[in-house]
């Protein structure tokens, strides 16, 4: 018997101390010591006192007596420990994974407790009647006491079972609050706001709150932008407008497509919503800015005095000049001309009009021209490997090729006509009397050129030819594309 004894001591020891060294184990591991361990102690009562639920304790001396009660409540306690640690791992696996420790820990709770009462019953053979009588009151004034908390608690318990989000959805709240979950407990549930602030919010106000899941079923994000458009814009030409507004933000997705509603009609201006969605809610506020902003580009050059018009009279007509909103002074490579000079350039300029999937050149092209863009929305591509990459989309107000224009070298890139589009074209053979004779327009060029590739909205068309000429090389790539030869003229100071 004293054996016995000895060897359920050792083994309860070991399975208290496998608790602490197994704890960062793979669950398999701790699940398979801890039974491994639970069972020998278990053999090893039965031989020794029987039954767990009703041990044989000697009655013989009080001493061992004791020694067997301690090991029989510890052998209680290990059954609620290994209890509590299935159930724990089941909760939180699978279907159950993120949802916090508060089904976890109220039912570890109940499990002690049951094993408590037992340990006193059963073990050291107590009347548990009073217990639970006085547990019963001690329950009522801590009921009374900690009303709010139970509210939150019983809360959190109603929107477990309901399940409205997990750990990591990002949801909205009344209040409102909206952002990332990232903890559930038994009282509260904390979010992860947009300004990277937690917000605790207590489990009886999300149960008493409406809940939007942004991430259920997906994380796409759908929002409606409201844009009003002068009523001198023709609806059909204001929807165009728009739908080239909506092909330059990239984070819009084609589905559900896009749409375009007008909802009011005014004397003085009409109003349309603008129906998109996202594939996050991150990007929400981003291509927001960024649609209001191309729709403001598009309408700077609608009919009323704008680049459309000036297009359509220049195609019926002679065919020249830009658009009287779109100068080249508002262009940065030649913003720095003189207004004689620009209007010389700006005769040059020839007009071509692109239908949907023309191409205006193709990668490795040495067509030595600068495109402005009057009009319309096109691609810009690359070859990569065997495959044909989109660099980005330009529109009204961007130009194009003007590395290539003045220096010879190969366009980096295609550029195809995603709408029907409207685009100046400025040749080599144009610009090449001027710099003759003016050789000191080079270096204005070649300062604006550089400074033109650095402007941010600019990134799409200056890159095809950032990787083809660097900027310490551009200068001399002119002079020798142009056959000019430094002169100390060229190499005066620019005005």
């Amino acid at each position: 018997m004293m054996t016995g004894q000895i060897i359920a001591s050792v083994l309860t020891f070991l399975a208290l101390l496998n608790w602490r060294i197994v704890r960062s184990r793979p669950r398999w591991v701790r699940l398979a010591s801890s039974v491994g361990l639970f069972a020998l102690l278990t053999v090893t009562m039965a031989f020794t006192l029987g039954s767990p639920l009703d041990p044989a304790f000697s009655q013989e001396a009080p001493a061992d007596r004791i020694w067997q009660q301690i090991n029989g409540a510890l052998w209680w306690l290990l059954a609620a420990r290994l209890i509590v640690e299935v159930t724990t791992d089941a909760l939180m696996s699978r279907r159950f994974s993120g949802e916090g420790r508060l089904f976890s820990d109220l039912l570890a709770g109940f499990i002690y407790l049951t094993a408590l009462f037992t340990i006193v019953g059963t073990v050291f053979a107590l009347p548990i009647g009073g217990l639970v009588a006085t547990s019963g009151v001690i329950a009522i004034v801590l009921g009374l006491a900690l009303q709010n908390t139970l509210a939150d608690v019983f809360a959190g318990i109603a929107v477990g079972i309901e399940r409205p989000y997990t750990i990591g959805d990002r949801v909205w709240l009344d209040g409102p609050i909206e952002g990332e979950v990232v903890q559930i407990n038994w009282r509260s549930v904390q979010i992860r706001t947009a300004g990277n602030d937690i917000a605790t919010v207590p489990n009886s106000v999300v149960a008493r709150s409406r809940i939007i899941n942004r991430s259920n079923p997906t994380t796409r994000r759908s929002d409606v932008v409201h844009v009003p458009c002068d009523a001198a814009v023709a609806p059909g030409r204001a929807v165009e407008l728009i739908h080239r507004a909506i092909l330059l933000c990239p984070h819009i997705l084609p589905a559900p497509a896009p749409s375009v509603a007008l909802i009011r009609i005014g004397k003085r201006s009409n109003h349309y919503d603008v129906a998109f969605s996202v594939g996050h809610s991150d990007l929400l506020r981003q291509t927001k800015s960024t649609l209001l902003a191309e729709v403001l580009r598009q309408f700077r050059f609608v009919e009323t005095g704008a680049a459309s018009s000036s297009a359509a009279r220049e195609a019926s007509g002679a065919g020249r000049g830009p658009s009287s909103r779109q100068g080249l002074c508002d262009i940065p490579l030649f913003e720095a001309l003189s207004p004689e000079v620009q209007a010389k350039l700006e005769k040059k300029l020839v007009l071509r009009m692109l239908e949907p999937g023309q191409i205006l050149f193709s990668e490795g092209d040495t067509e030595a021209s600068l495109f402005i863009v009057a009009a319309g929305v096109l691609e810009v591509s690359r070859h990569t490997g065997d495959s044909v990459s989109s660099v980005g989309r330009i529109s009204v107000g961007d130009y194009i090729g003007e590395i290539g224009m003045l220096t010879g070298v190969p366009h980096a890139a295609s550029v195809t006509a995603l709408t029907a589009s409207t685009v100046f074209e400025l040749r080599k053979g144009d610009v090449a009397p001027l710099l003759v004779e003016q050789p000191e327009l080079l270096r204005i060029l070649e300062v604006s050129a550089r400074r033109g590739q650095a402007i941010l909205d600019r990134s799409v068309a200056a890159s095809i030819g950032k990787e083809v000429v660097t900027s310490g090389q551009l200068l001399e790539r002119m002079r020798a594309f142009f056959h000019l030869h430094r002169t100390e003229r060229m190499d005066a100071p620019s005005r």
